[in-house]
């Protein structure tokens, strides 16, 4: 802004400049605003009927200050999301506080797929690591075997690969919660803002499960044979899983550096020693 007011602001829509303002003061710019959009403020009008009649493209990039979606999905992860949703019908994700996993060690799993059909994202909280194959099977099983616009119902049963669940809604404070932690990476995907609304999510909860035999392992190694991604879409989620593990070693590298700062600038409150300078502290 200067005292000669803006002459070279345009309508996002038809191009016009900003108006000279006959009827200026002294001490008035000489030209008139254009009308902001009033949600972003980042693009201008010259009337309600440009606005309107820009509306559809500029929806796409319209974002309340502060509100933006989460950091893009990595590229070669988008890949394999859209490939295993094309062959499964979802995208099955497990995550775990530790790379090196035992065979009881506590993961959770859930889908990316199911929320472009305007039904629930499924969710297993808590699941023993050995049994992921077979948990993966069942959602994969849920979401081309039922109907899409028929989501599994508030406390149904619902057993696949000798595993039994009971479905439960997620809703209130957990639903918020879960979109911004468990479901961070279906917003990521489907790029949301804070401002579209929740992500609906169906929890499922492991009620039994029964011993493999022969017969188990046998429907299990059909279904993923015939389930089988494209080498394209496996070469993807490794290069993006590489990615993954080395920006979490960096990023574990990061947080024992901080912690072994924080003990050393402990040990010099306690003992009256030499403080830690805030330079220092800042390279961490």
């Amino acid at each position: 802004m200067n005292n000669q007011g803006w002459p070279n602001e345009r309508c996002e829509a038809c191009g016009l400049r900003a108006k000279l303002n006959m009827g200026a003061g002294a001490n008035a710019p000489l030209y008139i605003r254009l009308r902001p959009c009033a949600r972003c403020k980042e693009v201008r009008y010259c009337n309600r009927e440009c606005q309107r009649k820009d509306w559809p493209r500029h929806r796409k990039n319209c974002v309340v200050p502060g509100d933006k979606p989460p950091p893009p999905m990595d590229s070669d992860l988008r890949v394999a999301v859209q490939g295993q949703i094309k062959q499964r019908g979802c995208y099955i994700m497990a995550r775990a506080n530790k790379a090196d996993l035992k065979d009881d060690d506590i993961i959770q799993v859930h889908t990316i797929g199911f929320h472009e059909h305007d039904a629930p994202e499924l969710a297993i909280p808590r699941l023993p690591h050995r049994l992921l194959q077979r948990a993966g099977g069942l959602l994969a099983y849920v979401r081309n075997e039922k109907p899409v616009d028929q989501p599994l119902k508030e406390g149904e049963k619902v057993s696949v690969n000798g595993l039994h669940f009971t479905a439960s809604h997620v809703k209130g404070a957990r639903l918020k919660d879960a979109n911004f932690l468990g479901l961070v990476a279906v917003r990521a995907y489907y790029a949301l803002k804070q401002s579209d609304g929740l992500v609906r999510c169906i929890e499922l909860t492991l009620e039994s499960e029964d011993e493999m035999n022969d017969d188990l392992k046998g429907a299990m190694a059909r279904a993923e044979a015939a389930a089988k991604p494209s080498k394209e879409v496996t070469d993807a989620e490794k290069r993006a899983h590489a990615r993954i593990q080395a920006q979490n070693a960096v990023d574990a590298s990061k947080e024992m550096a901080a912690l072994k700062l924080q003990e050393q600038m402990d040990a010099v409150d306690r003992d009256g020693a030499p403080t830690v300078s805030e330079a220092e502290a800042a390279k961490v």
